[in-house]
C-alpha cells in the first residue's frame, strides 16, 4: 500500500510546483531578440561602436553588449518618445587606400584597390530617444527589415524615415 502512495504524492507535488516554474521561465525568456546591431556612443572626441543584442520584453527593451555584462541601455516602452531611421552612403576610401599601399609590395592588388576606392559603403541608422537619453544603432539592411517592425509593434512608436529609405 505504501508503494502506491509515494508515486502519487510525488505526482501531486510535481503538479503543484511545475506550473509556476514554467511561468517564471516564460517571463525571463525574451520573445524577440536581435543581433547584428552596433551601439554608437560618444567617447571624448571620438565614437565607440559596440556589438550589441537588443531584447524586447513584455513591457521594456534592453540593449546589452554581445560580449556580456550589464545592460548598456534599458527603457520601458512608455519612456520611448521617438525613433528615426536614416540611410547613408560613404565612399570606401580607407579600404581603397589600404589596398593601394599594399600594392607597393604586391602590384596586382592595385587592380582591386581602384574599384574598391570608388564603391560606396551603405549604412542604416536607427536613433531612439527618451526624455533624457538616446541610443544610436547601426543596423544591417537585413536586420533593419525585421527590427523596425518589431520595434514599432512593441513600443507603439512609429519610426520616422529621414532621407532615403533603402
Amino acid at each position: 500500500m505504501k508503494l502506491h502512495i509515494k508515486p502519487l504524492a510525488f505526482f501531486a507535488i510535481a503538479l503543484i510546483i511545475l506550473p509556476p516554474l514554467h511561468r517564471l521561465n516564460a517571463q525571463q525568456t525574451p520573445p524577440d531578440a536581435f543581433e547584428g546591431l552596433e551601439l554608437v556612443r560618444p567617447e571624448g572626441d571620438h565614437t565607440r561602436e559596440t556589438d550589441v543584442r537588443v531584447f524586447f520584453y513584455a513591457d521594456s527593451m534592453t540593449i546589452v553588449s554581445k560580449s556580456g555584462g550589464p545592460a548598456l541601455k534599458q527603457w520601458k516602452y512608455s519612456e520611448i518618445r521617438s525613433a528615426e531611421y536614416s540611410y547613408s552612403k560613404n565612399p570606401r576610401w580607407k579600404a581603397g587606400l589600404g589596398l593601394g599601399a599594399a600594392s607597393v609590395l604586391f602590384p596586382p592588388l592595385i587592380l582591386v584597390a581602384i574599384p574598391i576606392g570608388f564603391t560606396k559603403h551603405r549604412r542604416h541608422w536607427v536613433t531612439l530617444r527618451t526624455a533624457d537619453d538616446f541610443a544610436v544603432l547601426k543596423v544591417s539592411k537585413k536586420v533593419r527589415k525585421l527590427f523596425i517592425p518589431a520595434f514599432e509593434t512593441r513600443t507603439g512608436v512609429t519610426v520616422k524615415a529621414l532621407g532615403d529609405d533603402k
